[in-house]
């Protein structure tokens, strides 16, 4: 069996956060008006915009359209435009779009699940470099869905998906690693993708890592560097991380001048940016 995710891994809604756009000027069309009329709260405007591109055979119209439709923006909500909006765009070889034919027969979004549609679209999808579908492919060979799990594909897609900035496919790649399931045990292999994770404010691996500091895993032992992480945790409601780094306190391993300054470090903490860029995408 996979591992099990601490942070509801794949439980996104439609009306996700970081929703992306496509843009571009193909076969004489200008998806920037619809765009500017995305971004200024004029759905409607938008949905006329990227219609006309529609018409023009433009993918990234009908990948933008079919995202409208999916989370009923500016139009009537309709899963079933949605999919048939980016079937066209992926005819086009948009790999966005095949990434989200993946998720809607994963997620049953407009039809009963259907993993094995699912995967064929996440494998066009992440073949062609994208990092989110190689994450859902990975996800899908971790835990199996109707077929024997196969752990080994499964770090081979996060691997991908890691070395393009996803945090959250980093987590999971460190996991696995850290296990030997899938991959060669290895806890310094292990710590650098939970740090990867971590840096880019990731909860799960903060808390993790932070753990790794403590026991000297991977890492070497430090615990200002563990009482700095399970802080960072703590501050996103990770109660377990709060409970080990209180325990740090208990025990006396740092003096007060050293959890104060840590605490002004964890305070003015930020997270790094994702390394994971489309230029072709609105993040």
């Amino acid at each position: 069996m996979g591992l099990k995710n601490m942070n509801g891994f794949m439980a996104v809604g439609i009306a996700m956060i970081g929703m992306t756009f496509a843009s571009s000027r193909a076969y004489g069309f200008d998806t920037e008006a619809g765009l500017r009329a995305f971004r200024q709260g004029e759905y409607r405007e938008a949905v006329k915009l990227w219609k006309e591109g529609v018409d023009k055979g433009d993918a990234n119209a009908e990948y933008n359209l079919g995202v409208l439709y999916m989370s009923g923006m500016g139009v009537d909500k309709n899963l079933d435009e949605a999919f048939r909006l980016f079937q066209l765009a992926a005819s086009h070889g948009h790999a966005q779009a095949e990434f989200r034919l993946g998720q809607m027969r994963e997620k049953g979004w407009g039809q009963a699940p259907n993993y094995g549609e699912a995967q064929k679209w996440y494998q066009l999808a992440a073949d062609a470099g994208n990092p989110e579908a190689a994450q859902s492919l990975a996800y899908l060979f971790e835990e199996g869905f109707g077929q024997e799990p196969d752990l080994k594909r499964a770090v081979a897609r996060y691997r991908q998906a890691s070395e393009q900035g996803l945090p959250e496919a980093q987590y999971r790649l460190a996991m696995l690693i850290e296990h030997g399931q899938g991959a060669t045990k290895d806890d310094t292999e292990a710590a650098k993708w939970y740090t990867a994770s971590a840096e880019q404010g990731y909860a799960a691996a903060e808390q993790r890592l932070g753990e790794l500091y403590v026991a000297g895993k991977g890492v070497p032992q430090d615990n200002k560097q563990a009482y700095l992480w399970l802080t960072l945790a703590t501050k996103q409601d990770l109660r377990e991380a709060e409970k080990q780094r209180d325990q740090l306190l208990k025990q006396k391993k740092l003096s007060f001048e050293e959890v104060s300054k840590l605490e002004v470090e964890a305070g003015k903490w930020k997270p790094k940016m994702s390394a994971a860029k489309n230029p072709a995408i609105i993040q």
